[in-house]
């Protein structure tokens, strides 16, 4: 069929049948014999306390759920082990009220990972300085578009003129609470998507 347009579908199919194009995570460029992981020791130098539990299980939950390895929860066991260091978490105000209060804050994660082979300690992948960011609001009344959570709740424009969305009329306390909750909820944002991103560049050994 000489002249035949191109068509969405083709391009499709020239793409599943191995034109250069794959999703990220999907390809498999670890050693041959490197089929099964555990996660080892990670050092938490932030002041997050427990933060080094949390990332080790996002780790293990990503790897689990992505089912290319096989997830030794034995760090003695596996082919491979993961181990690695948190350096900071960070928050800097980035938007502020009209009383020239902090009511939206970036936070940032800092770490680095190793995979290394667990019979002999040959370093098969590793990852220096990793950031991942997000941000979050200490206001009801401030929407975070930046953030990987904007338009996954139900707070619509004209709830905003609404006085209980409004930290003016609320007590310091509530407003304290919620911003507490809000980095706590950042924080595990970061961890997950930190644990998604690792993977894909490890499996993909870049």
């Amino acid at each position: 069929m000489r002249g035949a347009p191109v068509t969405p579908v083709v391009l499709l199919a020239c793409a599943l049948a191995g034109c250069g194009y794959h999703f990220a995570g999907d390809q498999l460029s670890l050693p041959a014999d490197v089929r099964s992981v555990s996660v080892g020791a990670i050092d938490n130098r932030s002041r997050e306390y427990g933060l080094e539990k949390t990332l080790a299980f996002a780790l293990e939950r990503e790897i689990h759920m992505r089912g290319q390895l096989r997830m030794e929860e034995d760090p003695g066991a596996g082919d491979a082990v993961l181990s690695g260091a948190i350096h900071d978490v960070l928050v800097r105000p980035v938007a502020f009220n009209k009383s020239d209060q902090a009511v939206q804050y970036e936070i940032a994660l800092t770490l680095d990972l190793t995979l290394t082979r667990h019979s002999t300690g040959q370093v098969l992948w590793r990852v220096h300085r990793l950031r991942e960011t997000d941000e979050y609001a200490t206001s009801g009344a401030v929407v975070v578009t930046s953030s990987s959570q904007f338009q996954q709740g139900t707070l619509d424009a004209p709830n905003l003129d609404n006085p209980q969305f409004s930290t003016s009329t609320a007590p310091p306390m509530v407003s304290l609470q919620l911003a507490e909750t809000e980095r706590r909820l950042a924080i595990t944002r970061l961890v997950n998507q930190a644990a998604h991103d690792l993977y894909n560049q490890m499996v993909e050994n870049f």
